[in-house]
């Protein structure tokens, strides 16, 4: 006797910042801030996503325009299934704001519908599936996101083709202080913010990079926040995407003032980030200290304290 397979699939997925300084397109870590709830249901025929949540009206719901029908197309390509998928959305993550929130769609979805369609995919062909579905939002297939918010904790694209994720445990005392600015959020986003990045890199900035990444590594496997702080420096792509960001330098400044080890952009933006030793600094301070610059620029923000997390979680099926 076998167990008769589910007709419908709840997960859970959180928020991920990507980058932290150096790692475009590298580094990723998914934080207990925000999260969205995929669900996936078998019906009687085509793709059909429903989103619900403050910022649902702002999200496509056409499937090839959301990362969710882009996931779902793939599986329904792979199975053969003469069935129709209905996802549903709830967005917890405010789209645009440099906080994951495509990639949370996309890895939520992948995950759900590999345990209702019963395909048996590892996570790192879950996170291929994934990174393919964040091409709706940024028009490339970027795995940083979907990858920390499958496996959770700080993760590192080892490499792209062939796929090779290593996943990293983090720190217990490192927080992330989070600053929100309130700013208008242009249609995508994400893939404007890529397209304004230098094509060209000095060797003098690839050593930067290369050196800073390194001891931003070193810092997560020897527990060491104050190394984590000092890897969150990077000299390509930062620079470029930091014009965006009213009160940038300010932000940053305030940040390292109040006790933070380090402070970066979120992903690409506006959100900005900071590590924080929580055993010696108290996280909501630097994060309303941030807002705070934000706020002298005429810019609105909100200010959060936040936790490493594991990845995407199945809720429940039926």
């Amino acid at each position: 006797m076998t167990d008769k397979p589910p007709n419908r699939v709840k997960v859970k997925a959180p928020a991920t910042t990507a980058n932290l300084g150096p790692g475009f397109d590298v580094f990723g870590l998914a934080l207990n801030i925000f999260h969205d709830t995929i669900e996936t249901q078998l019906t009687n025929k085509n793709i059909t996503i429903k989103i619900s949540g403050e910022h649902a009206n702002t999200i496509p719901t056409d499937p090839q325009q959301n990362t969710a029908g882009i996931v779902a197309k793939h599986f329904t390509k792979k199975t053969g299934t003469d069935k129709g998928i209905e996802i549903k959305i709830k967005k917890g993550i405010k789209p645009g704001c440099g906080l994951g929130s495509s990639g949370a769609t996309a890895a939520g979805t992948a995950i759900a519908l590999n345990h209702l369609l019963k395909t048996n995919y590892t996570k790192m062909e879950l996170i291929s599936i994934a990174a393919q579905g964040e091409k709706a939002s940024a028009g490339t297939a970027h795995a940083d996101n979907v990858a920390a918010a499958i496996l959770g904790n700080f993760t590192i694209i080892r490499s792209y083709k062939p796929l090779d994720v290593i996943n990293l445990p983090t720190p217990k005392n490192l927080e992330i202080a989070v600053a929100i600015p309130e700013l208008p959020t242009p249609p995508k986003k994400t893939k404007m913010a890529r397209s304004i990045l230098p094509n060209t890199v000095k060797r003098s900035q690839m050593v930067y990079n290369i050196g800073h990444a390194s001891t931003l590594i070193a810092g997560i496997t020897l527990s060491n926040i104050n190394l984590i702080g000092k890897g969150m420096s990077d000299c390509v792509i930062e620079p470029v995407r930091a014009q965006l960001i009213p009160g940038y330098e300010k932000v940053r400044k305030n940040a390292l003032k109040t006790g933070a080890a380090g402070v970066a952009i979120s992903g690409a933006g506006p959100t900005m980030i900071a590590a924080v030793d929580a055993s010696k600094v108290d996280t909501l301070t630097v994060a309303k200290a941030m807002a705070e610059a934000f706020e002298r620029e005429g810019v609105k923000a909100k200010a959060y304290r936040t936790q490493p997390c594991g990845g995407a979680k199945i809720l429940g099926e039926g």
